[in-house]
C-alpha cells in the first residue's frame, strides 16, 4: 500500500485495487513517510472508502479534530461486536462511535456528565447490545483514565442498534422533514448559514434523529434530577443566543407533536445549537 497523500502523521489518503479513493488511519503510520512510499500494514487501525464528498469531509474533519486513540478504541468495540455477537454494523457505527467516544472523555475530563433517558429501555429491551456498552465502558474507562457511568454505556449501545443492518431506527421521510424545519428555525434565529458538511451539524443531526424516535415512540417526558437543572442554567447563562434558539425549537414541537420538552432535552438542543453556530 502506497501513500497518495499525508494527512497528518496518523493518517494518508490512497487507491485501491478498484482505483477507490481510500482514507488510512493508524498511529504513526504516514510519520516519516514520503509521497508514493510504501506503509507498514500491521500499524493500520481502520479504513475508509468515502462515497461521496460530504462522506470525505466529515471523516477528514473528524482525523483532524479527533486523537488518533479514540480511533483505535472504536476499532476494538466494532470487532468486539462484530466477533463475539454475531451482529453485523455498517461503517457509519464506527465514525459515530469515534466521535461519540472523544467528545463523551472530553465532557468528562471537565467534569460534565449527561444522564441517558433511554437508559432503562436499553437494558430491558437491547440486553446484548447494552452488555457491549457496559464491555466498552470498561474499556474506555481504562485506556482514557475516566470514570464514564452506565449513561455512556447506554449511549454506545444505541449506537450499535442505529448501526445493525436492517435496524432503521426512525421513518426517513418523516425524519428529514423534521431535520429540516428544526435547521431552520436555527438558521433564521441565528441568522447564520450552517455548514451542513460540518462536523457539529453532523453531530446535531445524530442527536434530532435519536430525539425524534423517542419523541414518536417513547412518549413519556421524566422529570430531571437538580443536577441537570444546575447545568442548564450555567448553559443559559453563557450561551444565551443558543438557549433561546432552543426555546423557540421547544415551542414548535410542542405545537406540532404534542411533546413538551424537558431540563435536559433543552440542555442537550442548547449545546448543539451552540456548536453549530460558534465559529
Amino acid at each position: 500500500m502506497k501513500i497518495k497523500k499525508i494527512l497528518n502523521n496518523n493518517a494518508f489518503i490512497t487507491r485501491n485495487e478498484n482505483h477507490q479513493e481510500i482514507i488510512v488511519i493508524g498511529k504513526g503510520i504516514a510519520y516519516g513517510k514520503k509521497f508514493n512510499e510504501e506503509v507498514d500494514q500491521s500499524k493500520i487501525y481502520k479504513t475508509f472508502v468515502p462515497v461521496s464528498k460530504g462522506d470525505k469531509k466529515l471523516i477528514l474533519d473528524m482525523i483532524e479534530d479527533i486523537p488518533v486513540s479514540f480511533f483505535r478504541i472504536a476499532e476494538k468495540i466494532v470487532n468486539k461486536t462484530k466477533n463475539d455477537n454475531d451482529i453485523q454494523l455498517t461503517d457509519s457505527v464506527y465514525i459515530a462511535l469515534t466521535d461519540h467516544i472523544s467528545s463523551s472523555v472530553d465532557r468528562a475530563k471537565e467534569g460534565l456528565f449527561l444522564n441517558n433517558q433511554f437508559l432503562w429501555e436499553i437494558r430491558s429491551y437491547y440486553p446484548k447490545e447494552f452488555s457491549i456498552g457496559l464491555w466498552a465502558l470498561d474499556l474506555i474507562n481504562q485506556e482514557c483514565k475516566v470514570k464514564l457511568s452506565e449513561d455512556e454505556a447506554g449511549f454506545i449501545a444505541i449506537h450499535i442498534i442505529s448501526g445493525e443492518l436492517g435496524n432503521r431506527l426512525d421513518d426517513f421521510q418523516e425524519v428529514i422533514k423534521f431535520i429540516k424545519k428544526i435547521t431552520s428555525i436555527v438558521t433564521y434565529q441565528m441568522s447564520i448559514d450552517i455548514d451542513k458538511e460540518s462536523l457539529d451539524y453532523n453531530r446535531f443531526v445524530t442527536h434530532l434523529k435519536f430525539f425524534w424516535q423517542y419523541m414518536m415512540y417513547q412518549n413519556d417526558s421524566r422529570s430531571i434530577g437538580d443536577l441537570s437543572n444546575e447545568m442548564l442554567a450555567i448553559i443559559k447563562g453563557k450561551k444565551i443566543e443558543a438557549y433561546e434558539c432552543a426555546l423557540k425549537i421547544k415551542d414548535f414541537i410542542r405545537q406540532n407533536y404534542n411533546y413538551e420538552l424537558n431540563n435536559e432535552e433543552l440542555l442537550y438542543m442548547t449545546i448543539h445549537i451552540a456548536r453549530i453556530t460558534e465559529k
